[in-house]
């Protein structure tokens, strides 16, 4: 599929047969912590513990197997509960996942964070689990070198109204909106008053000591309940930009919706293939009782969509292709005007008329040298 060999990649504490993956729960990981920290300086996307199985890790696309031996059911509880708590196994057996983060402390102003996601499953022989962790980086790279169009920089900040990113998991959707929320507040003259909730918080941008804006984040659900929770509580403390982690239910997408046409700049993610099913995934998420209302202030309020993918680049690594479109008041008339079940194919025309297609986001990278021709042709090839 791609012309870039395969590199070749491994975790150096492999063979030892002295690492015990947890020692004590909660309080000493050697192995564990071993194989996280060399994930993380190898620049790891994700870490994967399965029952039974062996690691693997993925690294700029390509999937690693690390460890020969599969994980035992005692291994892979032992890890469970240093990584989630000491009812981590029980909770994955009980039918309930979680979503949280954990980090490894190097020394006193070192500190590796990963994003973590804990599932039961279903094995052949025993029920089992599967423990997925991402690594987060200590700041979003800054917008420069995310490579971000100039149709997102003149658009990113709009005085009230919905941005929203879209994509697949681990497509960089919140890497994205760090790097404008990063920027935002190094802008001497911004004077933003930024609320995040998240579920983790992956960048934690407090540190950013901007000469004229804030910046304070909560975690869902250890802070507040839900996202919806959090919005309408952001809406009390006067904020200029709320950034709502993820709108994934019709509560969250209401709550947004709301907060958009009171006044306030909303920031979202959402899971979509490209920004006419981001308009469908939308108009689905509202719910069905105050669908017409609120797809409705849906057209009035959005500013920008942006959805992103990534793709193998010149260099091995992966590069962000991204399709666009930014919403004026003639396009967000056109959407008040037009029925739901029509969005999708109006999007497409408009992304081709006034956004930016993924045909012309692989043209652009094509040309700056960043894709090679096969994988420009194979993206090509997918978007028919």
């Amino acid at each position: 599929m791609f012309d870039a060999a395969e590199p070749t990649v491994a975790w150096p504490d492999a063979n030892r047969r002295d690492l015990r993956w947890v020692e004590e729960p909660r309080k000493k990981a050697p192995g564990l912590d071993s194989l996280l920290t060399w994930a993380y300086r190898e620049g790891a996307s994700s870490i994967r513990f399965q029952t039974g199985h062996p690691v693997w890790v993925g690294i700029h696309g390509y999937n690693h197997r690390v460890t020969q031996d599969g994980i035992d059911e005692i291994e892979f509880s032992y890890i469970v509960n240093h990584l989630y708590g000491a009812d981590g196994m029980a909770r994955l057996q009980g039918g309930s996942d979680f979503d949280t983060a954990y980090a490894i402390q190097i020394d006193r102003s070192t500190r590796l964070r990963f994003r973590l996601n804990g599932t039961a499953t279903r094995t052949a022989r025993r029920d089992g689990g599967n423990v997925v962790l991402r690594p987060i980086a200590d700041m979003p790279p800054p917008l420069a070198q995310q490579m971000v169009e100039p149709m997102i920089l003149g658009n990113y900040r709009p005085r009230q109204g919905l941005v929203i990113v879209s994509g697949a998991t681990g497509s960089g959707k919140s890497t994205l909106i760090a790097g404008m929320t990063v920027a935002m507040l190094e802008d001497p003259n911004g004077h933003f008053n930024i609320v995040e909730g998240a579920a983790p918080v992956e960048f934690l941008l407090e540190r950013v000591r901007g000469a004229s804006s804030t910046i304070n984040q909560s975690e869902i659900p250890r802070d507040l309940p839900s996202f919806a929770a959090f919005v309408r509580g952001a809406m009390r403390r006067e904020p200029t930009d709320i950034i709502v982690g993820e709108c994934r239910d019709s509560e969250t997408m209401s709550a947004a919706i709301q907060a958009a046409i009171s006044g306030h700049v909303v920031k979202t993610t959402i899971h979509a293939n490209d920004v006419a099913s981001t308009m469908q995934r939308i108009a689905s998420l509202c719910p069905g009782d105050e669908r017409d209302n609120l797809v409705s202030a849906v057209a009035q309020s959005l500013r920008l969509v942006i959805n992103q993918r990534l793709t193998r680049s010149i260099d091995g690594k992966r590069t962000a292709l991204r399709e666009i479109l930014v919403f004026d008041r003639e396009l967000r008339s056109k959407f008040l005007r037009t029925d739901p079940t029509e969005w999708p194919a109006l999007t497409q025309q408009a992304v081709r008329e006034r956004g930016q297609s993924y045909e012309a986001s692989v043209r652009h990278a094509l040309e700056a040298g960043r894709i090679s021709e096969e994988t420009a042709a194979y993206e090509m090839r997918e978007e028919g």
